[in-house]
């Protein structure tokens, strides 16, 4: 592993050895990442930390004089990153979603529009038939849906 920062935001990575230049990319502003020089570490042999003092030497020295350098990234470069997190976060339990109704056998390819869980069921006409029997004129509502859905408990 090894330390890169990015002349345009100022974030502060660690990366992976022996990855090509071009795929190391700054994941706040897609900017292409570079080596922290060996000048900033208080330890040569220990490359992947560096102490606040040298974090902010390395900022004014390589960053806030880069061409690259972007006022805004490197003001809201934390608020960016944690968008950025709570969309893959979103993005995981739709996956998550997904596959929970693959395993329980959602062969319709449609989802709930609530919380787009795949995990639904068709209401059988028996179904409504007992709800009608049990609950009367109540279940009118109930029984002008055709899915549920086993995540939310919701009918549409």
């Amino acid at each position: 592993m090894a330390l890169e920062y990015c002349d345009k935001c100022g974030k502060c990575w660690q990366g992976v050895e022996g990855l090509e230049d071009k795929y190391k990319i700054c994941g706040i502003c897609k900017n292409h990442l570079k080596k922290v020089p060996d000048e900033y570490f208080e330890d040569p042999n220990f490359k992947i930390l560096l102490s606040k003092e040298m974090e902010k030497k390395l900022i004014n020295d390589l960053v806030l004089t880069s061409p690259n350098f972007d006022q805004y990234y490197f003001d809201h470069k934390d608020e960016i990153k944690e968008q950025k997190d709570r969309e893959y976060s979103s993005k995981i339990a739709y996956g998550k979603a997904i596959i929970e109704g693959r395993d329980k056998g959602n062969k319709f390819g449609i989802e709930c529009p609530y919380c787009h869980a795949t995990n639904i069921r068709k209401i059988t006409v028996t179904s409504k038939a007992m709800h009608t029997a049990l609950f009367g004129v109540f279940s009118m509502g109930r029984n002008s849906k055709q899915w549920h859905c086993d995540h939310c408990n919701s009918d549409f």
